[in-house]
């Protein structure tokens, strides 16, 4: 299975990532989910574990300028 990582705007987003799901089990089978709050200028991913972790990266954009901040979720 080849894994789509979602979207992230930072160099080292992917790594990010990569390292999440390789301490978490590898993905899920649910995948990813995706949201944009504000059309272009706030959203958010999340990419899902197998141990039912999930890895949330909400990002905003003004102008040129770019923040991301990551977060583990735990299961619920």
């Amino acid at each position: 299975m080849t894994l789509e990582l979602p979207t992230v705007h930072s160099s080292d987003g992917g790594e990010r990532v990569r390292q999440f799901l390789s301490h978490h089990g590898g993905p899920a089978a649910i995948g990813e989910r995706e949201a944009e709050l504000e059309q272009g200028t706030r959203g958010w991913s999340e990419v899902y574990a197998a141990d039912g972790y999930a890895l949330r990266c909400e990002w905003s954009k003004m102008g040129e300028k770019i923040e991301m901040q990551f977060r583990e979720i735990p299961p619920n």
